[in-house]
């Protein structure tokens, strides 16, 4: 396993200050959040599509970091309405074009990894056209990667929040370009023990995202809340687990939680310890 994480934690640094830290705190890894679109979005410093992708690559290769991926806010679940004549006026590829301009991003970066949603179902169609929907664009966002070493991850979310769903998602495409990325806090939210997610869907995941959060549900440092990380990991260990663990902190979306200074070095020590002899430290 190797350490990472998410810039999400750290949306007032630059990716300079970013990736100096991470060497500095002992991460070996960094993914990084797009900037979100649209009215209100945070503000994120950050922002990967702000640096030339040759500058990208050579910021991370001097430094000794890796880049882990590009976390985007794509989703697949836009319905068509109406029902059967849109199908003539509305793209049958939502969700695609933005996929295809991060793996081409990213294959330019040496960036593993292009993050998408499933996302939402809508309660006025059967379950199996919504899910039909996702998939078939789904695959072709995946199609995207092809003829690069970029990885498409579809992530637990929405209508699709528990390690099954996804699951679902992942097997019907059943396209060697698309992995898994698994967010505990996520799936704890909805109900999950991230403990059920180890045999369900480790042999297709490349990337497990991990945070913490008190009993009322707020977002809390790494170690300080109720989801049993610590289990989790080891468990992750104990499987021969050889992917990435993603610490996030959603410093981005919640202003008033602490800075990354004050989380993040405790993080890694505790993933470390967690993570044990099959760490890759310093990878």
């Amino acid at each position: 396993m190797k350490i990472a994480f998410s810039t999400v934690c750290c949306p007032e640094l630059t990716l300079d200050e970013v990736v100096s830290l991470a060497d500095r705190w002992g991460y070996q890894g960094v993914e990084m959040r797009l900037a979100p679109r649209g009215i209100g979005a945070a503000e994120l410093k950050c922002d990967p599509e702000a640096v030339p992708p040759r500058r990208l690559h050579d910021l991370f290769e001097d430094v000794g970091v890796e880049p882990v991926g590009l976390a985007t806010g794509v989703t697949f679940d836009e319905p068509v309405w109406p029902p059967v004549v849109g199908h003539l006026f509305q793209s049958e590829e939502i969700g695609v074009p933005e996929t295809k301009a991060a793996v081409e991003r990213a294959a330019e970066a040496g960036v593993p990894f292009v993050r998408v949603f499933g996302q939402n179902l809508c309660g006025g169609e059967p379950r199996a056209w919504g899910v039909r929907r996702i998939v078939d664009r789904l695959a072709l966002a995946a199609q995207t990667a092809r003829n690069t070493p970029v990885r498409v991850l579809i992530e637990n979310a929405g209508s699709f929040a528990r390690a099954d769903d996804v699951r679902e998602l992942h097997d019907m495409v059943g396209s060697p370009y698309l992995a898994v990325s698994y967010n505990t806090v996520v799936a704890a939210t909805a109900g999950e023990c991230p403990m059920h997610a180890i045999d369900s869907i480790i042999d297709r995941t490349a990337v497990v995202r991990i945070g913490d959060i008190a009993e009322d549900g707020q977002p809390v440092p790494l170690g300080e809340g109720r989801l049993p990380n610590e289990k989790f990991v080891r468990s992750l260990r104990d499987k021969g687990y050889r992917g990435w663990i993603v610490y996030e902190y959603p410093r981005l979306w919640r202003s008033e939680l602490r800075p990354a200074g004050e989380v993040l070095p405790r993080a890694a020590d505790l993933l470390y310890a967690w993570a044990g002899a099959n760490a890759v430290v310093g990878a």
